[in-house]
Order: structure tokens, then sequence, then C-alpha cells
């Protein structure tokens, strides 16, 4: 500060917290009056403690004597800032710049009241306000949770273009095709819906099943994708894809997931109906193994045990038993 040996604007106390989670997430800097300094170390390490990264502001009533850079540089890094206020703090210069401060630089705002009967005048009566420490830790471990997400989405994002890849539906079905799975990881980080489907209507896990890439199939199966889940062109489930594929590890994997081995597809056929079509007794096997039912009709009316006479298959025949029975 100009013409003083202490500058106006100290740290109260920075915590172990902020630097474990520098440079991504939520950050807060709780800014309070010389007079309510314990008061906002109190705050500092309880919210350390329950796992933020936060730091404090001790504003000194020549604080208007700095500088706006050093201002700048000691705001920088919050995403939030709590307020320690109180009558005296109302009437002092320092709360209304911190309030427009933080509101012209998008900083998240909260008051924190040492007196439980003051009440926020208009210009902050929009601004969430607590009494208690538990209050405070409670907001702020809701905040940041969603803080996290949002930081995890645009880091992805950015990622994603730095790798050169568009950030659209189409980019991300090319990538699953070619079994890029750090890249679909990142769409889905990035906030990509699990089942969203490319512009022909193919969910991505069957896109994943029809390029035979059972790590990316695994992954949007961990991320909560509908496993039965059909698609627009052909009617396909994943399990369907697979079969019709002959990926023997990918039915498998399917199947001991709860894929339902009977649904029937725009032509009203079934995986076992596919893999007839193949001749794969492998997967033909699977399926019988799995509950599929030989005996469901097409559209031609056609099932696939017919199919597999009419193709000439004894061995897969032998698999489905006694015409309507096992």
């Amino acid at each position: 500060m100009p013409g003083s040996a202490q500058p106006a604007l100290t740290l109260v106390g920075a915590i172990g917290a902020w630097g474990r989670n520098k440079g991504v997430g939520l950050k807060i800097a709780i800014v309070a009056a010389v007079e309510k300094i314990s008061l906002a170390t109190g705050l500092i390490q309880s919210l350390s403690e329950a796992g933020n990264a936060v730091y404090g502001l001790k504003f000194n009533s020549s604080w208007q004597n700095e500088t706006k850079q050093r201002i700048d540089r000691l705001f920088a890094s919050a995403s939030h800032v709590l307020c320690v206020v109180s009558t005296l703090s109302t009437v002092s210069s320092w709360l209304p710049f911190v309030i427009g401060y933080g509101r012209g630089e998008n900083r998240r705002l909260a008051l924190y009241r040492s007196d439980p009967e003051w009440q926020p005048p208009p210009w902050i009566s929009d601004l969430p306000v607590f009494d208690s420490e538990s209050e405070v830790i409670a907001y702020y471990h809701h905040e940041r949770q969603e803080w996290d997400v949002l930081a995890r989405r645009r880091l992805a994002r950015t990622a994603l273009l730095e790798m050169g890849i568009s950030y659209h539906a189409d980019a991300l079905a090319e990538c699953i095709k070619e079994g890029d799975i750090k890249a679909v990881e990142l769409f889905l980080d990035s906030g990509y819906p699990v089942d969203v489907r490319d512009k022909h209507g193919v969910p991505l896990l069957c896109q994943a099943a029809r390029s035979r890439h059972l790590s990316v199939l695994k992954d949007l199966l961990e991320r909560g994708a509908d496993i039965n889940l059909q698609s627009e062109d052909r009617g396909y489930s994943a399990l369907m894809d697979a079969a019709q594929a002959g990926d023997e590890a990918t039915v498998r994997f399917l199947l001991e997931q709860g894929a339902e081995p009977d649904l029937v597809s725009k032509d009203g056929q079934t995986a076992l109906v596919l893999a007839v079509g193949r001749a794969d007794q492998a997967v033909v096997a699977l399926l019988r193994e799995f509950g599929a039912n030989p005996d469901i009709p097409d559209k031609l009316g056609f099932t696939a045990r017919r199919y597999a006479k009419l193709f000439k298959q004894p061995a897969i025949c032998e698999l489905f038993g006694p015409d309507g029975s096992d």
C-alpha cells in the first residue's frame, strides 16, 4: 500500500485444501473487515476441513489505497466469495465494493452474518445469507459438486479441441467407430448424454457393437447406457448388432450384463435369427444358453428354427431341440 508499511489487503490464511485443488473446481475467498478476522479464520478452517479450497482477505480501513492490479490478483483465483457481514460492514465502503466487483467478475457471492438480527439491505437481498458454519459447509458442499461437474466439462471440451476433434455428435460417432476410447470418454465427460443417437438414430452402444469395440461398449455401460435401447434405422439393440457382426465376446458380455435376448427388429427378427443367418453356431449356442427363444416368427413368418432347417444347419438345429420344445 502506498505510504504504509502494512498492506491494506492481506491473506487471512491459505489452507492446504487450496493447493490440493489448485487449477480445478470451486475456490472460496472469505472476505472480512479487521474486527471479524477471528470469525473469518474459523470459517476458513471449517471449510478447509470439509474439503474446500479456501483462503481469506482482510480489509483494513485504508483498503482504497490499494491498486486495482493487486485487488485483481488477490481475487483472481476465487470462483466464490463469502462476505462476513455485520451492521458495521453494511455502512462500510468495502462491502459494496466487493459485491460490485464480484458481480462484475461473475463470482458467486454469499453472506455470513455475525449478528443474527442483521438484515440485508435491498441491494444485496438476492444473495444467500447464512447464520452458522453448518449452513455454510452444506451450501458449499452442494456448490462444489455442481462446480466440479462444470469444471470437468469445460476441461473435457478443451481437451477435445486440442486433439483436433470437433465438438458434435458426428465426431463422437466417428471416435466410436475408430475405438478411440479416450476421445469418447472426453465427449461423455463434457456432458454428452450416454444414450445420444447419431444422425441415423443409432445409439452410442449400438455404434460400439457394430464397430466391434468392446472396451468402448463396456465404458458406455459403466456410465449408464441403456443396454436394450434399439436403433431407429434397423431396430437393432446392441446385442443384435453384436450377433450380426459375429462378435462372440461382445455377445457374451452383453448377455452376462442382462441384455434381453428376444428383442425384435423392424423386420421382426431376433438376435438368434441374425446368428442363424450367419451360420454362427458359437453365437447361437451363447444365445440359447441365456434363454433365447428359437420360435419367435419374423415378419415373413419364419423363426430361427425354420431358418436353420431352410439353410441346412443340422448342428444349430440340434441346439434348438425338438420342434416347439427343448
